[in-house]
C-alpha cells in the first residue's frame, strides 16, 4: 500500500479545524465559575477600532477563523493530486510554525495534530525529493 504523506498530513489540519469549530461552535452555558467569569469581562471590554466590538467578539472571531482557516488549509492541500516541491515545501513551513504556535498557546491536541501535519508534509517532501 502506498501511503501519500501530503494527503494524511491535509487530513490532520481539516480534523483539527473541524474539531475547534464544533467545540466553538456547540459550547454549552456549563462552564465551570472562574471562565464564565472572565468570559463576562471580556463581554464588558469594548475595543473602538473602526466601530465597536467587545473584547469577545474579537476572541469568537478570530477563533472561529483560525478554525475555518485550518479547515481551508487542509482542503486546499487534499484537492492537489501531484504537489510540487515548492507547494510540499510551503505546507512543512506553514505546519511546522503552527505547530510551534500550538506548542506555545494551545492544548496538548492541537500540537499533536499540528505535529503529524508537520511531520507528513516534511515526509512528502522527502519522498518527492527522492523521486525527482
Amino acid at each position: 500500500m502506498k501511503i501519500n504523506y501530503f494527503k494524511l498530513g491535509a487530513v490532520a489540519c481539516i480534523l483539527l479545524g473541524a474539531m475547534h469549530l464544533l467545540s466553538q461552535l456547540l459550547r454549552g452555558n456549563d462552564l465551570d465559575p472562574q471562565l464564565a467569569s472572565t468570559l463576562a469581562e471580556m463581554k464588558a471590554t469594548e475595543i473602538h477600532v473602526m466601530g465597536k466590538h467587545t473584547l469577545l467578539q474579537f476572541y469568537n472571531g478570530f477563533s472561529l477563523t483560525m478554525g475555518f482557516l485550518l479547515v481551508a488549509f487542509g482542503l486546499q492541500a487534499w484537492m492537489i493530486d501531484n504537489p510540487g516541491k515548492r507547494v510540499i515545501l510551503t505546507n512543512v513551513f506553514a505546519s511546522v510554525i503552527i505547530f510551534v504556535l500550538t506548542l506555545i498557546y494551545f492544548h496538548v491536541l492541537a500540537s499533536a495534530f499540528m505535529l503529524i501535519a508537520a511531520i507528513c508534509f516534511t515526509m512528502s517532501f522527502i519522498k518527492s525529493s527522492r523521486q525527482h
